[in-house]
Protein backbone atom coordinates (compact mmCIF):
# COMPACT_ATOMS: atom_id res chain seq x y z
CA UNK A 1 0.00 0.00 0.00
CA UNK A 2 1.53 3.27 -0.91
CA UNK A 3 0.32 7.20 -0.44
CA UNK A 4 -0.05 10.11 -2.27
CA UNK A 5 -0.58 13.31 -1.02
CA UNK A 6 -1.29 16.06 -3.81
CA UNK A 7 0.39 18.91 -2.31
CA UNK A 8 1.58 20.95 -5.04
CA UNK A 9 -0.67 24.17 -4.47
CA UNK A 10 -0.21 27.81 -3.31
CA UNK A 11 -3.29 28.48 -2.26
CA UNK A 12 -5.06 31.57 -3.56
CA UNK A 13 -7.93 32.52 -0.89
CA UNK A 14 -5.42 31.70 1.94
CA UNK A 15 -4.35 35.61 1.95
CA UNK A 16 -1.22 36.37 2.60
CA UNK A 17 0.10 33.31 2.73
CA UNK A 18 3.31 32.31 2.14
CA UNK A 19 4.27 29.20 2.71
CA UNK A 20 2.59 25.71 0.61
CA UNK A 21 -0.88 24.93 1.90
CA UNK A 22 -0.02 21.62 3.17
CA UNK A 23 2.62 23.42 6.05
CA UNK A 24 0.09 25.18 7.69
CA UNK A 25 0.49 24.31 10.96
CA UNK A 26 -2.43 22.87 13.15
CA UNK A 27 -1.29 23.54 16.38
CA UNK A 28 2.17 23.45 15.93
CA UNK A 29 1.81 20.38 13.48
CA UNK A 30 2.03 20.98 9.43
CA UNK A 31 -1.16 19.63 7.57
CA UNK A 32 1.33 16.65 5.93
CA UNK A 33 3.27 15.74 9.09
CA UNK A 34 -0.22 15.18 10.56
CA UNK A 35 -1.15 13.74 7.11
CA UNK A 36 2.38 11.94 7.00
CA UNK A 37 2.34 10.31 10.71
CA UNK A 38 -1.30 8.95 10.08
CA UNK A 39 -0.24 6.94 6.80
CA UNK A 40 2.56 5.38 8.93
CA UNK A 41 0.66 4.67 11.50
CA UNK A 42 -1.60 2.42 9.65
CA UNK A 43 1.62 0.72 7.91
CA UNK A 44 2.20 3.68 4.71
CA UNK A 45 5.46 4.08 4.35
CA UNK A 46 5.83 4.20 1.11
CA UNK A 47 4.71 7.73 0.23
CA UNK A 48 4.86 10.00 -2.74
CA UNK A 49 4.27 13.73 -2.64
CA UNK A 50 3.65 16.00 -5.45
CA UNK A 51 5.58 19.39 -4.93
CA UNK A 52 4.73 22.61 -6.71
CA UNK A 53 4.69 25.77 -5.20
CA UNK A 54 7.87 26.41 -2.77
CA UNK A 55 8.74 22.62 -2.93
CA UNK A 56 11.86 23.85 -1.20
CA UNK A 57 10.12 24.21 2.05
CA UNK A 58 8.62 20.92 1.95
CA UNK A 59 11.91 19.24 1.23
CA UNK A 60 13.70 20.84 3.81
CA UNK A 61 11.21 19.45 6.54
CA UNK A 62 10.30 16.17 5.01
CA UNK A 63 14.14 15.11 3.80
CA UNK A 64 14.05 11.77 2.74
CA UNK A 65 11.09 10.94 4.16
CA UNK A 66 9.32 10.28 0.87
CA UNK A 67 9.51 10.42 -2.27
CA UNK A 68 8.78 13.46 -4.28
CA UNK A 69 7.44 14.09 -7.55
CA UNK A 70 7.35 18.25 -8.59
CA UNK A 71 4.77 19.66 -10.63
CA UNK A 72 6.27 22.63 -12.08
CA UNK A 73 3.04 23.93 -13.80
CA UNK A 74 1.44 24.00 -10.40
CA UNK A 75 -0.34 27.60 -11.20
CA UNK A 76 -1.91 26.67 -14.23
CA UNK A 77 -2.84 23.22 -13.85
CA UNK A 78 -5.34 21.25 -11.66
CA UNK A 79 -4.50 18.33 -9.63
CA UNK A 80 -5.37 16.36 -12.45
CA UNK A 81 -1.89 16.80 -13.85
CA UNK A 82 -0.05 16.25 -10.23
CA UNK A 83 -1.94 12.71 -10.36
CA UNK A 84 -0.51 12.18 -13.49
CA UNK A 85 2.88 13.20 -12.95
CA UNK A 86 2.89 10.58 -9.64
CA UNK A 87 1.65 7.73 -12.06
CA UNK A 88 5.30 6.28 -12.57
CA UNK A 89 5.82 6.42 -8.64
CA UNK A 90 2.96 4.47 -8.14
CA UNK A 91 3.26 0.64 -8.24
CA UNK A 92 0.85 -0.43 -5.82
CA UNK A 93 -2.59 -0.23 -4.29
CA UNK A 94 -2.31 3.75 -3.02
CA UNK A 95 -4.58 6.26 -0.94
CA UNK A 96 -4.50 9.59 -2.14
CA UNK A 97 -4.94 12.73 -0.08
CA UNK A 98 -5.22 16.46 -0.99
CA UNK A 99 -2.53 18.18 0.70
CA UNK A 100 -4.48 20.77 2.69
CA UNK A 101 -6.58 18.26 3.88
CA UNK A 102 -7.01 17.79 7.82
CA UNK A 103 -8.66 14.06 9.20
CA UNK A 104 -9.48 12.05 12.49
CA UNK A 105 -6.46 9.21 11.38
CA UNK A 106 -10.58 6.83 11.83
CA UNK A 107 -11.10 7.98 8.34
CA UNK A 108 -8.02 6.96 7.02
CA UNK A 109 -8.84 3.44 8.92
CA UNK A 110 -11.93 3.08 7.55
CA UNK A 111 -10.58 4.16 3.94
CA UNK A 112 -8.04 1.32 4.04
CA UNK A 113 -10.94 -1.47 4.88
CA UNK A 114 -12.75 -0.90 1.13
CA UNK A 115 -11.96 -3.80 -0.83
CA UNK A 116 -13.44 -2.33 -4.49
CA UNK A 117 -11.58 -1.00 -7.19
CA UNK A 118 -12.19 2.59 -5.83
CA UNK A 119 -13.49 3.77 -3.08
CA UNK A 120 -14.64 7.73 -2.36
CA UNK A 121 -14.30 8.67 1.36
CA UNK A 122 -17.84 10.58 1.56
CA UNK A 123 -19.75 12.88 4.43
CA UNK A 124 -23.75 12.99 3.87
CA UNK A 125 -24.00 16.43 5.72
CA UNK A 126 -23.26 17.90 2.45
CA UNK A 127 -21.94 21.42 2.14
CA UNK A 128 -21.44 24.19 -0.93
CA UNK A 129 -18.62 24.82 -2.89
CA UNK A 130 -17.32 21.17 -1.94
CA UNK A 131 -17.18 18.56 -4.41
CA UNK A 132 -20.09 16.53 -3.62
CA UNK A 133 -21.76 13.13 -4.68
CA UNK A 134 -24.55 11.62 -6.38
CA UNK A 135 -25.36 7.47 -5.02
CA UNK A 136 -27.66 4.97 -6.46
CA UNK A 137 -27.91 1.39 -5.63
CA UNK A 138 -25.23 1.78 -2.79
CA UNK A 139 -22.76 2.95 -5.72
CA UNK A 140 -21.58 6.67 -6.33
CA UNK A 141 -22.89 7.60 -9.58
CA UNK A 142 -21.69 11.06 -10.21
CA UNK A 143 -18.35 13.17 -8.55
CA UNK A 144 -18.55 16.59 -9.08
CA UNK A 145 -18.34 20.48 -8.01
CA UNK A 146 -21.52 21.14 -9.90
CA UNK A 147 -23.85 19.23 -7.97
CA UNK A 148 -26.38 21.04 -6.33
CA UNK A 149 -25.85 20.60 -2.48
CA UNK A 150 -29.58 20.25 -1.69
CA UNK A 151 -29.83 17.79 -4.08
CA UNK A 152 -26.44 15.87 -3.34
CA UNK A 153 -26.18 12.69 -1.28
CA UNK A 154 -22.48 13.52 0.43
CA UNK A 155 -19.59 15.60 -0.03
CA UNK A 156 -16.38 13.71 -1.13
CA UNK A 157 -14.05 14.52 2.00
CA UNK A 158 -10.49 14.27 -0.44
CA UNK A 159 -9.53 10.67 0.46
CA UNK A 160 -10.03 7.69 -1.95
CA UNK A 161 -8.41 4.49 -1.92
CA UNK A 162 -7.34 2.49 -5.68
CA UNK A 163 -6.31 -0.90 -6.14
CA UNK A 164 -3.82 -1.70 -8.32
CA UNK A 165 -6.52 -2.68 -10.85
CA UNK A 166 -8.43 0.49 -10.05
CA UNK A 167 -5.54 2.68 -10.44
CA UNK A 168 -5.07 0.94 -13.40
CA UNK A 169 -8.12 2.21 -14.64
CA UNK A 170 -7.44 5.66 -13.64
CA UNK A 171 -4.18 6.36 -15.11
CA UNK A 172 -5.99 5.24 -18.33
CA UNK A 173 -8.77 8.26 -18.08
CA UNK A 174 -6.07 10.65 -17.28
CA UNK A 175 -3.64 9.39 -19.70
CA UNK A 176 -6.75 10.37 -21.97
CA UNK A 177 -7.84 13.80 -20.44
CA UNK A 178 -4.19 15.28 -20.43
CA UNK A 179 -3.48 13.74 -23.88
CA UNK A 180 -6.72 15.87 -24.92
CA UNK A 181 -5.14 19.03 -22.90
CA UNK A 182 -7.92 18.34 -20.12
CA UNK A 183 -5.39 19.79 -16.97
CA UNK A 184 -7.75 22.70 -15.59
CA UNK A 185 -9.71 20.10 -13.93
CA UNK A 186 -9.71 17.76 -10.91
CA UNK A 187 -8.83 14.12 -11.21
CA UNK A 188 -12.32 13.05 -10.01
CA UNK A 189 -13.13 14.32 -13.70
CA UNK A 190 -11.47 10.58 -14.86
CA UNK A 191 -13.62 8.82 -11.78
CA UNK A 192 -17.08 10.44 -13.29
CA UNK A 193 -15.61 8.83 -17.07
CA UNK A 194 -14.98 5.22 -15.22
CA UNK A 195 -18.52 5.70 -13.90
CA UNK A 196 -19.94 6.55 -17.26
CA UNK A 197 -17.93 3.49 -18.71
CA UNK A 198 -19.80 0.82 -15.88
CA UNK A 199 -17.14 1.24 -13.55
CA UNK A 200 -18.57 0.55 -9.35
CA UNK A 201 -17.31 3.22 -7.74
CA UNK A 202 -17.94 2.74 -3.94
CA UNK A 203 -17.66 4.69 -0.91
CA UNK A 204 -17.69 5.04 3.23
CA UNK A 205 -19.05 7.11 5.29
CA UNK A 206 -16.87 9.55 7.43
CA UNK A 207 -20.08 10.94 9.36
CA UNK A 208 -18.96 11.33 13.26
CA UNK A 209 -15.64 11.67 12.25
CA UNK A 210 -13.49 15.22 11.86
CA UNK A 211 -12.02 16.70 8.54
CA UNK A 212 -11.66 19.53 7.07
CA UNK A 213 -9.90 20.93 3.90
CA UNK A 214 -8.33 24.26 4.74
CA UNK A 215 -9.03 26.30 1.61
CA UNK A 216 -9.13 30.06 3.39
CA UNK A 217 -8.63 31.49 6.60
CA UNK A 218 -12.00 30.96 8.05
CA UNK A 219 -11.28 27.25 7.79
CA UNK A 220 -7.71 27.66 9.12
CA UNK A 221 -8.94 29.52 12.16
CA UNK A 222 -11.82 26.64 12.62
CA UNK A 223 -9.52 23.72 12.30
CA UNK A 224 -7.22 24.74 15.21
CA UNK A 225 -10.16 24.17 17.64
CA UNK A 226 -11.69 20.93 15.52
CA UNK A 227 -7.91 19.06 15.85
CA UNK A 228 -6.77 20.52 19.16
CA UNK A 229 -5.47 17.10 19.87
CA UNK A 230 -2.95 17.21 17.11
CA UNK A 231 -0.39 19.31 18.54
CA UNK A 232 -0.34 16.63 21.35
CA UNK A 233 0.01 13.50 19.78
CA UNK A 234 2.31 14.20 16.91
Amino acid sequence: MQGLILAAGKGTRMGNVEVPKCLLEINGVPIIKHQINSFKKNGINDIVVVTGYKSEMIHDLLNDQVQYVHNSKFSEMNNIYSVWLAIQKLQDDFICVYGDLMFDEEILKKCLEIKSEIGLMVETNTRDETMKVKIENEKIVAVNKKIDYKTADGNFVGMAKFSKTGAKKLFHEIDLLVGNNNTDVYYTMAIENLINKGTKISYDITDGLSWMDIDDDADFKQSQDVFRYVGDSA
